[in-house]
C-alpha cells in the first residue's frame, strides 16, 4: 500500500553527532519503506530516523538506507524500516489513510 507522497520529513542521524537534522520529502511510502529526496548526503547502510505526519499520526521510523543516488543536486534515497513494531503502526495508519481516499 502506497500513502499520497511528498509527505515532509524530518531525517535525524541516531549516533551522530556530527550530522545535523535535515529535512526531506518523502516521495512514496509503504509499510516496509519509503523513497526520500533530500539535500542531506545519504550512503547505502546509513541508518536514519525519519519523522513525519500521516493520517494525523506522528510517525518515527528508524531506518536504514538500501540505495542512495544523487539527482540534481537531491539524494534520494531507498529506505527500508528498520523497528517492526514502528511498521505495525505505519500498516495500520497507511490502511486508515488510504481507506478515507
Amino acid at each position: 500500500m502506497r500513502a499520497p507522497s511528498l509527505v515532509p520529513a524530518l531525517l535525524s542521524f541516531p549516533g551522530s553527532a556530527a550530522r545535523q537534522d535535515s529535512w526531506g520529502r518523502l516521495l512514496k511510502i509503504t509499510a516496509g519503506g519509503g523513497e526520500l529526496s533530500t539535500a542531506a548526503r545519504l550512503a547505502k547502510g546509513e541508518r536514519v530516523a525519519i519523522q513525519f505526519d500521516l493520517g494525523g499520526e506522528r510517525l518515527l521510523m528508524p531506518a536504514r538506507v538500501h540505495l542512495a543516488y544523487d539527482d540534481d543536486g537531491q539524494c534520494v534515497a531507498e529506505l527500508r524500516w528498520s523497528d517492526m513494531v514502528a511498521r505495525r503502526r505505519l500498516a495500520v495508519v497507511l490502511v486508515d489513510v488510504l481507506s478515507k481516499s
